[in-house]
């Protein structure tokens, strides 16, 4: 039984006749014919019964039906599994990311990396930057994407401008100028990760400061009024605008931060994908900013 007599046998049920089945194959109809007949000799039954131009189904052969289109669909993955590989597709990819792009950017990217490449199987693990290179050296994900402030030349997608903000409902906001002593007397809420089994809290000012792993989850907190912070702009800018937020002018000038992708197989064709697609967001967002 070959792959090419099923196909035969499943188009010509599909369709309703071996001429319409023929066309949608682009073969001739005779061929088709004689593959469905082929496949019923070795089979030692009918699958279709004949009167003139007229086809019919029969009783056995739709209780093959189904099983015979799983077989084409397996069949099919196969090959593309096996093109898959020969062109350099990972068959998985495993992402390590941070939220320093906004989650809609990353949810239509995941989207559009599933339709480009669709036989790799994706997952993906959201934690600080500063968490990145041992998942990377340990082999737990295959890339990742995030914000840092120290970052190889060799692994900087751009840079990303920090703005420090606060709700305009916050005590600071009203300040023309603000020094780290008006901060200090403030909480703020601060990005913290883990680095070598202990929690480490990042840009610390003040004694008073509550930490949380994501971007997102401090900005939400400073539009509450909870705190000020230091966040990306590419997060804080349409907030900005709004006037949700408030940006301070601050004594202290921030340290540049890059955004930066760690890869174990950078040249393979989805993780190559993704890097690109990320580097033209990165572009945009801060154009855009």
């Amino acid at each position: 039984m070959r792959v090419e007599q099923v196909e035969a046998f499943v188009k010509t049920a599909e369709h309703g006749s071996f001429a319409k089945a023929a066309m949608a194959m682009g073969m001739q109809r005779s061929t088709v014919s004689a593959a469905v007949s082929s496949l019923e000799d070795e089979l030692a039954i009918h699958l279709f019964e004949r009167s003139g131009n007229s086809l019919q189904i029969t009783p056995v052969g739709q209780s093959l039906l189904a099983d015979s289109q799983r077989l084409l669909q397996s069949a099919t993955r196969i090959k593309q599994l096996s093109t898959q590989h020969l062109e350099g597709i990972e068959s998985e990819l495993r992402i390590a990311r941070d939220d320093a792009l906004p989650e809609v950017f990353w949810h239509q990217c995941m989207h559009d990396l599933h339709t480009a490449f669709p036989q790799t199987s994706t997952s993906v693990y959201l934690l600080p930057t500063q968490e990145h290179q041992e998942f990377i050296d340990s082999g737990i994900v295959d890339i990742s994407f995030g914000v840092n402030h120290t970052v190889d030349p060799a692994f900087r997608l751009g840079m990303i401008e920090q703005r420090t903000v606060v709700s305009p409902t916050h005590p600071l906001a009203n300040l023309a100028q603000v020094t780290e002593s008006d901060l200090s007397q403030y909480t703020q809420i601060c990005l913290t990760f883990l680095q070598r089994g202990q929690l480490v809290v990042q840009n610390q000012i003040g004694r008073q400061y509550s930490g949380l792993t994501m971007y997102e989850l401090i900005r939400d907190a400073v539009l509450r009024g909870d705190g000020w912070a230091i966040l990306p702009s590419t997060l804080t800018q349409p907030y900005l605008s709004q006037q949700q937020l408030v940006s301070l002018a601050t004594e202290t000038a921030l340290s540049a931060t890059f955004f930066q992708c760690l890869s174990r197989q950078a040249n393979q064709k989805a993780a190559t994908w993704l890097k690109n697609r990320v580097a033209d967001a990165l572009t945009h967002e801060l154009k855009a900013g």
